[in-house]
């Protein structure tokens, strides 16, 4: 019963996390793979679900420190390596690792996957290794938020958040949108990453936004989910969002 009650408490408070980019929302809800041009000069943020064979593990482990040395000589790194450990909202198989890489530019991203020595290291171990990949490749959305850095000894959250179609649902969330943002800090909610894919590969659909955050405690998120005020928000948003993934995990990177 006390998992369930976390659950419980994980599920209600996913789209309160969220809520905080609906400034952004306006130009990102309905970014199409057209928009890669508008990329030009600007970071690049590539994130991966990694769903990996039993017992190649550690081949996997090689990819990811060869293939990381090769995006460093294009200004790119793994910024981010999240290990899901619950799957709090939605239906999917929960991926052993989501990866977060940047890179500089989308030049610099297309040079990176078209370098010989990456193709080769590609094939060699990371293709072997997994049973199913999805990636979704994205830019920053222009909402405007204090981003900060945790460490490997935090809790992290990680949304793939997809927005029923219409200007009332955003509207929606502007209600709360303010009320929301000045509660969370309270009980020690950080935010790395707010991103909007504009293109993808694998059998997950797009997501619209996928946000990153850090929790300095279970204690405060879990009592984030029962302040009354939070509660009080929770029927303003449940008919914004068309489908959710919400993944709690630990951080290896």
């Amino acid at each position: 019963m006390k998992n369930l009650k976390i659950l419980t408490h994980f599920t209600l408070l996913v789209s309160l996390l969220i809520s905080c980019s609906i400034k952004a929302q306006n130009s990102t809800i309905n970014i199409k793979k057209t928009d890669i041009m508008d990329t030009k000069n600007q970071e690049i943020v590539n994130v991966a679900l990694m769903y990996i064979k039993d017992g190649e593990e550690s081949r996997f482990e090689k990819y990811k420190k060869k293939g990381g040395a090769i995006l460093e000589k294009y200004g790119g790194k793994i910024e981010r390596i999240i290990k899901p450990t619950m799957l709090a909202e939605g239906e999917m198989e929960m991926p052993d690792e989501i990866h977060f890489a940047s890179y500089p530019s989308i030049e610099a991203f297309n040079q990176f996957n078209e370098d010989p020595e990456f193709i080769k290291i590609r094939n060699e171990y990371a293709i072997p290794a997994l049973k199913d990949i999805s990636i979704f490749t994205s830019k920053n959305t222009n909402f405007e938020f204090k981003k900060e850095v945790g460490d490997t000894s935090k809790t992290y959250g990680v949304a793939l958040i997809y927005f029923n179609e219409g200007e009332k649902y955003i509207k929606q969330f502007e209600d709360y949108h303010d009320e929301v943002c000045a509660i969370m800090p309270e009980f020690g909610t950080h935010f790395e990453r707010f991103i909007a894919p504009f293109q993808s590969k694998g059998n997950i659909e797009r997501p619209d936004e996928i946000h990153r955050f850090y929790f300095d405690s279970m204690e405060g998120l879990q009592q984030m989910g029962t302040d009354e005020r939070m509660q009080a928000l929770f029927p303003k948003r449940d008919a914004s969002l068309k489908n959710l993934y919400f993944f709690i995990g630990e951080a290896s990177l």
